[in-house]
Parts: structure tokens; C-alpha cells; sequence
């Protein structure tokens, strides 16, 4: 596999006749840089590679993060496999509905904070985050 962080190029230009499916796989290069779903996805691949390539995870991380380390740009993935764990823990006997959903609020408060901060530049993330400036 080649990897390369750069910009986002669909296999065909607009205003151009689509090329013919040549049957194997086009090339597509995502900008974590400036697109939240390309920074979304390498770190689900991050995620999901670090055990068998942890040197890859690494180099995918850094590159997603540039300088924002901190929360997931996974919210959604975080908030679904919250719900799964909820699920889970729900079926055990000592599972204690009010203090799922008070991690719930909080988690999604860290979340929302987050995103918010990506909107307006603000700094006030840094207690949440845990990154001093």
C-alpha cells in the first residue's frame, strides 16, 4: 500500500467524458488537513491497523493530527460504540442506568465543545482535550 497525505483527486476531471471501469481499484487521495472526513477516516484506519502495523497507525495519526492533538475527529464512531457498550453493560446484572447516561451527557459535551472550537478557532478546548498550549 501507498499512503501519501495530500489532496483529495477523483480518478476524472469535471466537464470530461468518465473513463471506462478498467476493473481494477482508482486511486483517491484524501487532505486531513482540510477535510474532517478525511481526518475521520485515517484515524479509523489508524485505529483499526495498530495492532498488526503499529508503525503505520502511528504515521496516520500524526498526519490526521497535524497540530490538533486531542479528542477524536470520530465523534460519530465514538457516540456508536458508546451506545454498543451501553447496550452491553445493559444486560449484565449490576448495570446502572443513571450513570450511563451521565457519562452519555458529559461525553457528548466533550464532543460538542470540541466541534464547536474547530468552528470558531476557539481555545477554550484545552481542558477539555488535556493539551496546554
Amino acid at each position: 500500500m501507498f499512503f501519501r497525505p495530500g489532496t483529495t483527486r477523483i480518478p476524472f476531471k469535471t466537464g470530461k467524458r468518465t473513463r471506462k471501469r478498467s476493473g481494477y481499484p482508482q486511486r483517491i487521495e484524501l487532505d486531513p488537513a482540510t477535510d474532517s472526513h478525511a481526518r475521520a477516516a485515517t484515524e479509523a484506519y489508524a485505529d483499526s491497523c495498530a495492532s498488526e502495523m503499529p508503525w503505520l497507525a502511528e504515521w496516520l495519526r500524526d498526519s490526521a493530527a497535524g497540530s490538533s492533538v486531542g479528542l477524536t475527529h470520530c465523534a460519530s464512531t465514538v457516540r456508536r460504540v458508546f451506545g454498543l457498550a451501553q447496550e452491553w453493560a445493559a444486560r449484565e446484572p449490576d448495570y446502572a442506568h443513571a450513570a450511563w447516561e451521565h457519562v452519555r451527557l458529559h461525553l457528548e459535551a466533550a464532543l460538542t465543545a470540541h466541534l464547536r472550537s474547530k468552528d470558531t478557532g476557539d481555545d477554550e478546548v484545552v481542558a477539555l482535550t488535556g493539551v496546554q498550549a
